[in-house]
């Protein structure tokens, strides 16, 4: 699969290929403007290849009506964007809520006990882009949002931005939760902490993925050791 944002010919994918396992979690990593991003929207239909073909369950992606591909795909871009509407509309993608669906992805993105906090609950209106939201607080109905339905494949861009420790915590819990319910994870992150969650790392770099593998033997060799604490002895000099 070979890929350019719309409206350019520059390929930032070039001739990537792998499969995600049903059940499966994986990391996704690589300097920024390797085309992580652009792999993420390709894989939810957001944008279309130039060369190959995305597919679900064996069906081109592109060939699923959108409501229907959406109904089995959760996507939290990496800039957040919610829409003029109330906190519970938001989180059903600005259909008609069902209020136990959007009760339960609020549950299972951790995030409940922040909507309740707010003045009106899950009817609080959001305003344009959010306005009226922190970035962090935003960053959380998205999640949500990305939940909503019980998807089979959720695709996360960069899921920590702007989350404080206690929001980082809960989408850690949240993880966990979709790896032990079997849902298929894709997460595009540099945060060390969050890919201790997944069991599968891609590598990409300059749009060509380099290496694809169980987490632990791709990280030994693209990840650098964190820097020793002060106080600590190296066990090496280089």
């Amino acid at each position: 699969m070979s890929a350019a944002p719309p409206g350019t010919t520059k390929l930032t994918l070039k001739r990537v290929q792998f499969t995600l396992e049903p059940g499966s979690s994986t990391g996704l990593i690589g300097p920024s403007g390797s085309g992580k991003s652009t792999l993420a929207r390709l894989m939810v239909g957001v944008w279309s290849p130039q060369g190959g073909v995305v597919r679900l369950d064996g069906a081109a992606i592109g060939d699923w009506p959108s409501e229907s591909r959406f109904r089995h795909v959760g996507y939290l871009p990496q800039e957040v964007e919610l829409f003029e509407g109330t906190v519970a509309e938001n989180i059903a993608r600005l259909s008609e809520p069902d209020n136990d669906a959007v009760l339960a992805a609020a549950q299972q993105s951790n995030c409940h006990d922040m909507v309740m906090r707010l003045p009106e609950n899950y009817n609080t209106p959001i305003a344009a882009g959010g306005a009226n939201l922190s970035a962090g607080q935003r960053q959380r109905v998205a999640l949500a949002r990305a939940l909503y339905g019980d998807p089979a494949l959720i695709i996360l861009d960069e899921p920590d931005a702007n989350l404080d420790t206690d929001g980082e915590m809960a989408l850690r819990n949240t993880l966990l939760a979709l790896s032990k319910r079997g849902v298929t994870t894709l997460i595009v992150t540099h945060n060390f902490r969050l890919l201790q969650m997944v069991k599968n790392v891609l590598v990409l770099k300059e749009g060509v993925l380099l290496e694809s593998g169980p987490r632990e033997e791709v990280l030994k060799r693209f990840m650098r050791p964190a820097p020793a604490a002060a106080g600590e002895k190296k066990a090496q000099a280089q």
